[in-house]
Parts: structure tokens; C-alpha cells; sequence
């Protein structure tokens, strides 16, 4: 934010300088002095300086209606629209707009995704995305703009998952790892890409076309991009799903294969039973959850994880959104929080192959939580170090982000597995949400609040999680009493680093 205090209308219009302004009628970067503005621009500056100098004491003071940006050789949104003092909270509401987007079209695409495909619902995110960026960049109004970055929330959640979804599905178990690892980096990359963008473009209208014309190239992705087999399969289009097969791995047998089918279902056709009508999405999810909180293991489960993706998530965002608090120069921290993010998609997968899921979260989860709250006993001038610091805690909790989606996704048997993700990428969101908030608001007041506030999380979380069972090397379980029944380890503190056990599902492995 440049530095900022009120305008006087009078003194602009005799054509005081910013500098004169300031000094004159300053009490504050959010309230005035009510001089007598007209009788000062009539004096004019010097004589003004020495009437306000020999006055017994100042007047009474009052809240700006407009302000004069300091030159910084940029131009913000802040600047545009005056995101300042009683409407600083708008500076956080532009990114709530986009993260809420994000959320609503994770849930309104995905489940459209499931009825109409994958790749339909890539197109009309790729559609959103080119319409709605250009248009932030050209629309006057604050409003209309913050309904522009909700627009380009939803189509980054119906371009993301979905393009996500086409690869998973697509991929051999062998490479799917390291292609998930590909499709991250991208993120850390597209971050690198945007500082060399921002020292580019230092007016922020041209910097958002800029980000905004590279949407144009996914136009080509959605040539390339084929429907997703299996889902073809699933609605019973199996020829289409064979021509793409065979467009890729050559020809493939033509032999019908039937639709599966269990043994009760097909004695209840036999025996002209008819199935029970099919529940809907949201009774399917009221269902799963119901079987999630019911159950006392499973909702301890759950709340930990609640916490978990909601600390990495708040921590992710606030700790990148926190920059005027570390550094001065806000192009090499964004540069630098682009590079050093792409090893920690990859580290998960090395941790893990010595490590169990319970002692490898925890131990990224500390180690964040050790480097944020060790800003506390930095001096506030060391900004290099500050800036050192904090992006190393923010590596090691991009880090466990990986490991605490694949520990959730083993934690819940297969009748509710999908809602415990679902619901936990939920309280990502919500960390999404209010991060912007707590950089932005808290960190005004405090420099150290944000960096503090995640530090804790992170070591609560990941004190959290020590107390919970080690899943690796174990097989899913599809209900809850293969879950919570005898033989299964349940949340416990007793046991905190499986390594420690001595039991060889532990020991290194490159199966995880």
C-alpha cells in the first residue's frame, strides 16, 4: 500500500503539491485539521505555513472523504477506488470474492463435472476465464469488479479440478504421482511468471490484461484434451471412450464387455425386485456425514483434519499476502516464494518413502510452526532474515499440504471417504477466505499477528496429529467397523512417531 493521507479539494485547486498538502493538513493517514482551507490557499504556502506555526493550538480534526496517493511508480486497486481507512476491509474483500468463487464452483462444477463431463466443464471454465480476466481490467466500477473476480474464482475451480480430474483418470497408478507433482508446479511457476509480470507492468489495468491473455492459451488445451475415458465408460458410452483408447494405445479388443453388476442385483432382476430409488447428491452427502460424526473415532478423525487443511490453507495464503510486513521489495519476495515452492511438491514424496504419514505431517507441521513464531525474536529492521524465515515456514507447510491430502484420504473408510475430502477442502476454502483478512487487517495493527496466529495452528495441528493412527502400509477399509473395529489402531497420543515402534510396516520402502 503507497503511503496515503487526505485531500483538500481547496489546496488542489490552487495548486499546492501533494508534499505542501500533506504537511499543511495532516493528522493522520485517515483524518485532517479543519483549517480554514480557503483563507490558506488565498495566503498561499509559505504564509500558510507560518499562520498554522503561530497558532496557540491546532483545531479540531476530521475523517477524510478522499485521499493523495504517494508516487511508489505503480498504480494499485487501493489507489482506484481509495481501499483505505474506513474501506480497508475492500483490499481483503477483492480476494474473499475470488477465494468464495473458488468454493462455490468447486461444488457447483464438480458435481457437474460428474453429470455432463469433464472436459464440457473445462470448456466453460476456459469461457468464464477469458471473459471474465479481460474485464477486470477494464470495468470502472468497484463492484462490477469485485463480481468480475468472483466470476474468475469459479472458472479457475472449473478449469483447475476438472483439468485435474482428466489427468487422474487418465494416468497409470505408476506415473500418477509424479504427474499430480507436474500439475502443482504449475502453481509456483505461474507465481515466478507473475513477479516478472508486476516489475513489467507497473500499472495494475495493464498488469491484469497481461495475466489475463495467457487464458488464451488453454483454448488450445481444450483441442487437445479428451474426454475422460472412464467417465465415458461410466455412462455407458463405451464406444466413444474406445475410440479415445485407441487414438493414444492403438487398437483395443471389440469384444462387448458387460456392464458389472453385483450378485444381489442380479437376483433382484431375476426375481423382478426392483432397486430402491437412487438418493441424491445431497442425500448421499448427508449420509456420509451423518456416518462421520456419529461415530466418536471418526469424528475425532475428522475435526483433526478440519484443522489441518485449514491451517495449511490460512497459512499458504496469509504468509504470501503478508509481504509489506517482510520485505520492502515485494517483486523478489513473490520471485522467490515461486521457486522455492516447487521442491515442496516433491518433498512429500521423498519424506514418505522413510516416514509414516503421521510422523511426516507432524514433523512439517513443527518445523513451520518453529520457523513462523521465531519471527518473534527477530528485530523488525533484519527484513532479510524475517523474509528468510518466513518463506522457509511456508515451504515446509506447502509441503505437508501433499501429505495431509493423502493421510485424510486413508483415514476414513470408503462409505464416507469422499465426504471427509470434500468437507475438509471446504475448511481449506474457508483458510482461503479469511487470510487475506488476517495479513491485511491484523497484520496493520501487528507486523508479527499473521506470522504468529499460523505458527500456532501449525503447532496445534500438528501436535494434532501425532495423537492420530499411522495409515501406511495398511489397506483401505470400505465401512466403519473395518475402520474403528479390532485390529485397526485408533487416535491415540500414547504412540507418536511410528518409526519409533519397531514395527516393520514402518521401516523405509519405496511402496507406500
Amino acid at each position: 500500500i503507497p503511503p496515503y493521507w487526505c485531500t483538500v479539494p481547496e489546496l488542489v485547486s490552487a495548486n499546492w503539491t501533494s508534499e505542501e498538502i500533506r504537511r499543511i493538513s495532516s493528522a493522520g493517514e485517515c483524518i485532517m485539521y479543519n483549517y480554514d482551507y480557503k483563507y490558506l490557499a488565498r495566503l498561499g504556502y509559505e504564509e500558510a505555513v507560518k499562520y498554522v506555526e503561530d497558532l496557540s493550538e491546532r483545531p479540531g480534526s476530521s475523517s477524510c472523504s478522499s485521499f493523495i496517493f504517494g508516487d511508489v511508480g505503480r498504480s494499485t486497486v487501493v489507489q482506484e477506488w481509495d481501499l483505505v481507512c474506513t474501506r480497508a476491509a475492500d483490499r481483503a474483500n477483492t480476494f474473499m470474492a475470488f477465494s468464495l468463487g473458488k468454493l462455490m464452483g468447486s461444488g457447483i462444477f464438480g458435481v457437474y463435472a460428474d453429470k455432463s463431463g469433464r472436459r464440457r466443464t473445462f470448456i466453460i471454465g476456459i469461457i468464464l476465464q477469458i471473459l471474465s480476466g479481460p474485464a477486470s481490467a477494464l470495468v470502472p466500477w468497484f463492484w462490477g469488479y469485485m463480481g468480475l473476480r468472483w466470476i474468475t474464482g469459479l472458472s479457475s475451480a472449473a478449469v483447475g479440478y476438472s483439468s485435474l480430474t482428466i489427468l487422474t483418470e487418465v494416468s497409470g497408478s505408476r506415473h500418477r504421482q509424479w504427474l499430480g507433482i507436474a500439475f502443482n508446479a504449475g502453481y509456483p511457476i505461474g507465481t515466478a511468471i507473475l513477479a516478472g509480470l508486476a516489475y513489467q507492468f507497473r500499472d495494475w489495468r495493464n498488469l491484469q490484461m497481461a495475466i489475463s491473455l495467457g487464458s488464451l492459451l488453454l483454448i488450445i488445451h481444450a483441442c487437445l484434451m479428451p474426454e475422460s475415458p472412464r467417465w465415458l465408460i461410466t455412462q455407458n458410452r463405451r464406444e466413444e471412450a474406445r475410440k479415445i483408447i485407441e487414438k493414444y494405445y492403438g487398437p483395443v479388443p471389440t469384444t462387448p464387455v458387460p456392464m458389472s453388476m453385483s450378485s444381489d442385483q442380479r437376483n433382484n432382476k431375476q426375481n423382478g425386485i426392483h432397486e430402491e430409488k437412487k438418493e441424491n447428491f445431497i442425500q448421499r452427502n448427508m449420509k456420509s456425514l451423518r456416518i462421520l460424526f456419529s461415530n466418536s473415532e471418526l469424528r475425532k478423525r475428522l475435526i483433526i483434519m478440519y484443522l489441518s487443511w485449514l491451517t495449511s490453507s490460512l497459512s499458504y495464503y496469509a504468509i504470501a499476502l503478508n509481504a509489506d510486513n517482510f520485505t520492502d521489495n515485494h517483486y523478489l519476495y513473490v520471485l522467490i516464494m515461486g521457486f522455492t515452492e516447487i521442491p515442496a511438491y516433491i518433498i512429500p514424496s521423498i519424506i514418505l518413502m522413510f516416514l509414516g504419514r503421521r510422523a511426516a505431517g507432524s514433523l512439517l507441521y513443527i518445523l513451520g510452526a518453529v520457523c513462523l513464531l521465531c519471527i518473534l525474536a527477530i528485530p523488525q529492521d533484519l527484513t532479510g532474515a524475517i523474509m528468510g524465515v518466513a518463506l522457509t515456514g511456508r515451504f515446509t507447510l506447502s509441503a505437508v499440504y501433499g501429505i495431509v491430502i493423502l493421510y485424510t484420504s486413508e483415514l476414513f473408510p470408503t462409505v464416507a471417504r469422499n465426504s471427509a475430502v470434500g468437507t475438509s477442502c471446504v475448511m481449506a476454502h474457508v483458510g482461503t477466505i479469511i487470510a487475506p483478512y488476517v495479513s491485511d487487517l491484523l497484520g496493520s495493527v501487528a507486523w508479527w499477528a499473521p506470522s504468529t496466529i499460523c505458527g500456532s495452528l501449525a503447532l496445534v495441528s500438528g501436535i494434532l496429529c501425532l495423537g492420530l493412527p499411522e495409515t501406511r502400509g495398511r489397506g483401505l477399509a470400505d465401512t466403519v467397523e473395518e475402520e474403528t473395529g479390532e485390529g485397526r489402531e485408533n487416535t491415540s497420543f500414547k504412540k507418536c512417531f511410528p518409526f519409533y515402534s519397531g514395527n516393520k510396516e514402518f521401516q523405509p520402502s519405496s511402496n507406500n
